[in-house]
């Protein structure tokens, strides 16, 4: 792992516990890759309550009522699916800060992508306090994936030291 992206997680986490906030994450493009990231933080149990990969719609469904006519005319890459699995997570895991993150990884002549994108939103308790589309073709699934995990942590680090400021 990258040392800035470990430093940045280990600051989220202090400023996480000198608030007392807590965190969790609803990832599909990203596979879980926002997990392993956090949990490799210094004192992450104390912050971090956990995710979940919702890699179909059906899981979304399933797990967050999202409705299918939300998900199926772009397979659930949408900025309001991205807010929906944002606060849908803090439901979930009972936190005041969640991530949800969704988008394709690599180009679909299926769903009309050209360039891999996702839609990172952030909620703090029910409110979304970011949402933004990233586009990035670093030549493979595996690091568009790793570029989309490192920005929301990135976007996440940015947003709470907005926080700090109001």
């Amino acid at each position: 792992m990258e040392k800035n992206v470990l430093h940045t997680i280990n600051e989220i986490g202090k400023y996480c516990q000198a608030q007392n906030l807590t965190l969790s994450v609803a990832e599909s493009v990203t596979s879980g890759y926002l997990q392993y990231l956090f949990s490799h933080g210094e004192h992450t149990t104390s912050y971090f309550q956990g995710g979940i990969t919702l890699y179909n719609n059906f899981q979304k469904f399933k797990q967050f009522s999202i409705n299918h006519s939300l998900t199926s005319p772009n397979n659930g890459v949408s900025p309001l699916v991205a807010e929906l699995l944002a606060k849908g997570t803090n439901l979930c895991f009972n936190t005041n800060l969640g991530i949800g993150i969704t988008g394709f990884a690599y180009k679909s002549l299926e769903y009309d992508v050209s360039e891999p994108h996702c839609y990172i939103a952030i909620a703090l308790n029910d409110k979304i306090i970011y949402c933004d589309k990233i586009q990035v073709n670093l030549g493979s699934m595996d690091s568009n994936q790793i570029f989309f995990a490192h920005q929301c942590v990135s976007h996440l680090y940015d947003n709470l030291q907005n926080l700090k400021t109001i």
